[in-house]
């Protein structure tokens, strides 16, 4: 090849590099300034709001607990109420499976169900919001002690099942082997969730004559609503629980071995290590997660619109249900002409969930850069 020829095949090269380059900045500016004007449009359509505000309103609920106008605090409260009681349900089970999945679970087993997990995260949110609005809501509204039941009974087989496989003679000790375990955890899991449903049955039918609602009102002042937060807290936590027990699992197994291997020398057994060492070290990448999935929460639409009830009414109550800003937008978009009060209080609502998602992700990204330095 000659010179000439040669020159010009680095010229071709460096026009393409050249040409990539300009064209991917071109993409990002693009990007940002998609953004901005989202964010341009959406003040210039709710800044009348601010100069007029007989029509618009921060209200809190009246004497019924129910607000009737366009007043924004009630839905800003059901908000929040349905991602803080969707963290108490994902935040342990994600993070303590990923915590079992980095550090005790075989790889060959890990390579396998990991991706089930992550599938969960593709699962549209309209076909869960359907199965807990149609069955779920229904079927714990004729289980409420079995609900309260659940925990304690779970934790109780769980804990049985392995003292007897501890204390079993050899040859009963047939989950030994790495990996068995998962499915004797699993067995009883499945097992307290039956003795929970039988035993919370039983106990209804001797106690409760009049049904756990009457019980309820008259003991404890409480109204149970068949779409409440609990049931907005579990199935929104089935589809926040993939992020978070990916991100959690990867900060978890991106802790150095030397760690680990430190601290078993020292006479730790595995456990402590998990707990102790390698889960605090890994604490950046878990809060990451947590706040992705809280992100997650606040925006989801079609399964809080589902099983939320839509009550815009400001109470923490587990058993009464509420209205969040995304399902508000989507009930009252049809009925919002355009530039009257309904439709740039709907805009606001969407301002709302945009500013808190984008800063929450902001924060989360700051966090994994964090620990990406601190482990790098």
């Amino acid at each position: 090849m000659t010179d000439r020829a040669r020159g010009r095949r680095i010229d071709r090269r460096r026009l393409l590099d050249l040409l990539f380059g300009r064209l991917a900045a071109l993409g990002g500016i693009a990007l940002i300034l998609t953004i901005l004007a989202v964010f341009a449009v959406i003040l210039w359509v709710i800044y009348p709001l601010f100069l007029s505000p007989a029509e618009y309103r921060w209200d809190t609920p009246g004497p019924d607990g129910i607000e009737s106008g366009y007043g924004i605090l009630p839905l800003i409260f059901g908000t929040l109420k349905g991602a803080v009681y969707t963290l108490l349900f994902a935040v342990p089970v994600s993070v303590l499976a990923a915590l079992y999945a980095s550090q005790f679970l075989p790889r060959s087993l890990k390579e396998n169900l990991k991706p089930l997990v992550e599938i969960m995260a593709a699962v549209p949110s309209v076909v869960l919001g359907f199965i807990g609005g149609i069955w779920l809501a229904p079927f714990l509204a004729s289980h409420v002690f079995a609900l309260f039941l659940a925990p304690v009974f779970i934790a109780g087989t769980v804990l049985t099942a392995f003292l007897v496989r501890h204390h079993a003679p050899v040859r009963f000790l047939v989950f030994n082997h790495p990996g068995r375990e998962f499915w004797l955890l699993l067995a009883a899991v499945l097992a307290g969730g039956w003795l929970a449903l039988e035993c919370g049955a039983l106990l209804e039918a001797a106690y409760l004559h009049a049904g756990y609602e009457t019980w309820l009102e008259e003991s404890l002042g409480l109204t149970y609503e068949e779409r409440n937060a609990i049931v907005v807290g579990m199935v929104m936590g089935l589809a926040v629980t993939p992020i978070i027990f990916t991100i959690s699992e990867e900060a978890l197994s991106a802790v150095p071995r030397s760690f680990s291997e430190g601290s078993m020398s020292l006479g730790a057994s595995r456990w402590q290590t998990a707990i102790r060492i390698v889960l605090p070290a890994a604490g950046a990448g878990i809060l990451s997660a947590v706040l992705l999935g809280f992100s997650r929460a606040i925006g989801e639409t079609m399964i809080v619109l589902f099983v939320s009830g839509n009550v815009p009414a400001m109470d923490w109550s587990a058993f009464s249900g509420f209205r969040a800003l995304s399902a508000n937008v989507a009930l009252e978009l049809p009925n919002a002409a355009r530039d009257d009060s309904l439709y740039r209080v709907l805009f606001f609502a969407a301002f709302l969930l945009l500013v808190s998602t984008f800063a929450i992700n902001i924060v989360a990204e700051l966090v994994r850069r964090r620990l990406r330095r601190r482990y790098a």
